[in-house]
């Protein structure tokens, strides 16, 4: 077998390409500040840090926020920023990794002796460059078949990394191989009006993919307390959160425009996904998930200050928002989380409620004479009435009920609680009560005929009818038990025997009947029947 003197030749021909010159020193040079986390999905970053810049310019390529459209600020507090501009470039990027392969070997070795064995022949030299080149010895940036090209003292040889059968060195050998990546990548530009080195900077910035969602637990101690504890679940599919401040917001955002990725960063030019089809609006403080406000519970609230809850955590309010704020959070990109907002003992009054059917307003609807519903078309639930005494409101959210009365816990049920303000309260179902039947009827007492042309048509026009309801309660128990029996009336509220309590709806356009939802707040002995009668007045169409 015959030795071969070689220089082994490594050249690693990239496609030269405007390369991106100024690497980006510090990866991710921000911190986040603060962390304010809706109920819809979105979560707004503010952000700062001392950049390293190059020719008064610094240069992002990681870490660009999916930032919403017109949300994203960038802001220099020694008010030195130039302009701020974005475009897609060639970057080399630099990296280390394990050999895998004799050719990485051979790579990572340059400049050491080596005998190398291909087949039944050995050729011993030192590895001083390698070609990648294709079969017909063009350069190519993307090789399918890596060529090795060798000169030895009389003759070039080339051969294919897989003809290699064994590398013998004559030292210790390298084993970590740097190399050099080119990639298409986005690149963020902020300049500078001047060319300082360092530079203060920070951004702000609206990213959906992060979601809070309230849980709470009500404890019932007594038949007058319990404990209402709530806890804030995070979905985070955003992007790191590390030792920030996050605040969990309780209230309806209005981003009227954030529907779409800021120019700046939407290098693709696509809609972002609405994010509603993750279902993030289950437990938002919307319209439909607020509790019916009567007339006489009506309370209006000052300005509230920050105010210290438990455990570190603080709340305050801003506009018509509020924020829990948590000290310190670390969770992960898809990471989850839970965090303990507040544990609070509370009172509670227990209630047995229904609500009735609405009235209508077709011309058959109305009978001459009562005729009353089934027991089963009004099921009485009993529900606990829980008061909000403490300084911040309470936000939507699922409640878990359990009974820990005997010193054991037990589970009762699950329902929703829903906003709640400071001086508010609202209604928790726990379970159907059988034993209080409730049922209801109306007639017809007075008809006024044509009272009324209904707009656009003069060929038709609304009667005026006058209705008497009626609404029967039979208790089955052996104790006084708090009612709240519940209806939606269209027409105009006249009088009832038992004192009701009446929230007004807003009406639509070209609606001739109010819409208002009623309450009447009553009790019954046990083993006792209770009668309410009431009146209204509703127009009704008229075809004749």
């Amino acid at each position: 077998m015959k030795n071969k003197s070689l220089v082994l030749m490594v050249i690693i021909s990239f496609l030269s390409l405007n390369l991106f010159g100024q690497e980006e020193k510090n990866k991710n040079p921000f911190k986040a500040k603060s962390i304010s986390i809706f109920k819809n999905g979105t979560a707004f970053f503010i952000k700062n840090g001392n950049v390293e810049t190059e020719d008064g310019s610094y240069k992002m390529t990681e870490n660009l926020p999916r930032a919403l459209f017109g949300t994203f600020w960038i802001h220099s507090p020694k008010k030195e920023l130039k302009h701020i501009h974005s475009y897609t470039d060639f970057v080399t990027d630099k990296s280390e990794d394990f050999t895998r392969s004799y050719f990485d070997l051979l790579q990572a070795n340059i400049g050491k002796k080596v005998k190398v064995y291909l087949g039944n022949e050995i050729h011993e030299g030192v590895a001083e460059e390698i070609i990648m080149k294709d079969a017909k010895g063009k350069e190519k940036k993307f090789l399918n078949n890596t060529i090795i090209v060798f000169k030895t003292d009389s003759i070039w040889l080339s051969f294919s990394p897989a003809e290699i059968r064994r590398l013998e060195f004559m030292e210790k050998p390298n084993q970590i191989l740097e190399k050099e990546t080119t990639t298409t990548k986005h690149i963020l530009s902020v300049d500078f009006t001047t060319k300082k080195k360092v530079q203060p900077l920070e951004k702000m910035y609206l990213e959906n993919g992060i979601n809070w969602t309230p849980t709470y637990l009500i404890e019932l101690k007594t038949d007058k307390k319990a404990k209402l504890s709530l806890r804030a679940e995070v979905t985070n599919d955003a992007e790191d959160i590390e030792g920030s401040d996050v605040n969990f917001v309780v209230g309806i955002p209005n981003f009227r425009y954030a529907n779409r990725l800021s120019s700046l960063v939407d290098f693709l030019g696509m809609i972002y996904p609405n994010q509603n089809q993750y279902m993030y609006n289950n437990f938002s403080n919307t319209a439909v998930a607020r509790p019916q406000v009567y007339a006489e519970d009506m309370t209006t609230g000052g300005a509230i200050n920050t105010t210290p809850i438990e455990n570190g955590v603080t709340g305050d309010s801003d506009e018509d928002l509020y924020f829990y704020t948590v000290k310190n959070i670390n969770l992960k990109k898809s990471g989850r989380g839970q965090y303990p907002i507040f544990d609070k003992e509370i009172e509670i009054a227990h209630i047995y409620e229904t609500n009735l059917s609405q009235n209508q307003v077709s011309k058959g609807y109305y009978q001459k004479e009562f005729l009353f519903s089934p027991d089963q078309q009004s099921p009485v639930f009993h529900s606990i009435k829980v008061m909000n005494e403490m300084d911040f409101p309470w936000t939507t959210g699922s409640a878990m009920v359990v009974s820990d009365k005997t010193g054991e816990t037990r589970p009762i049920s699950q329902d929703l609680l829903k906003y709640t303000p400071i001086k508010g309260s609202s209604y928790v179902k726990l379970t159907e009560a059988p034993d209080i039947k409730v049922k209801q009827a109306e007639k017809e007492i007075k008809r006024e005929q044509k009272v009324r042309k209904m707009p656009g048509n003069n060929s038709y026009y609304y009667d005026l009818v006058t209705v008497e309801g009626k609404i029967k309660v039979k208790s089955y128990k052996d104790k006084k038990v708090d009612l709240n029996i519940k209806r939606t009336l269209i027409g105009e509220l006249k009088k009832s025997d038992v004192k009701w309590l009446k929230a007004e709806r807003i009406n639509r356009s070209g609606d001739v009947n109010k819409t208002t939802d009623v309450c009447w707040e009553t009790s019954i002995n046990g083993g006792d029947e209770l009668e309410i009668t009431y009146s209204y007045k509703v127009f009704v169409a008229s075809y004749n």
